[in-house]
């Protein structure tokens, strides 16, 4: 078979799509991802605690949950350049979510009620720690180049 030039992919086009990115670049993407989520989150919760809109842990709650549909929709296109099926992924997300949420429960209960250590200090170590296993999970699970590409 020979190689048609005419119909390979430009070679900047290849390497822009976040699939054909180093493993870093993606992880280094994820990591804006969580930093403009944590935004949109804090925005949310201000925003309508101080305009009377909600109180502090419904206000919270609006914010993790928009939070949650941006960093999902950014993680699927800009960092893992995913096309397999929003559902499945969606619900693969949410449970990366919450295994992260369990994980940062048990490293805040390590760190004060094991080690006794300011809270502090254990969530300077969920936020890595969590980030860490989120990535990689998304990565090899939710956002995987064959899962869900058919459904």
């Amino acid at each position: 078979m020979t190689h048609d030039p005419h119909n390979a992919p430009h070679p900047a086009t290849a390497a822009a799509t976040p699939r054909a990115l180093p493993p870093l670049s993606r992880l280094l993407r994820y990591g804006v991802v969580g930093v403009l989520g944590a935004v949109v989150h804090m925005s949310t919760l201000f925003l309508l605690v101080e305009m009377h809109l909600a109180d502090p842990v419904a206000a919270t709650t609006a914010g993790f949950i928009l939070a949650l549909l941006i960093s999902y929709l950014a993680n699927r296109f800009w960092t893992f350049g995913f096309s397999g099926s929003y559902w499945a992924s969606m619900i693969k997300y949410c449970v990366v979510s919450l295994i992260g949420l369990g994980l940062n429960i048990l490293i805040i209960k390590l760190f004060t009620d094991v080690l006794g250590l300011w809270y502090g200090w254990g969530a300077m170590a969920a936020a890595v720690a969590v980030a860490l296993n989120n990535f990689l999970l998304n990565n090899a699970w939710t956002f995987h180049k064959n899962c869900g590409a058919s459904q």
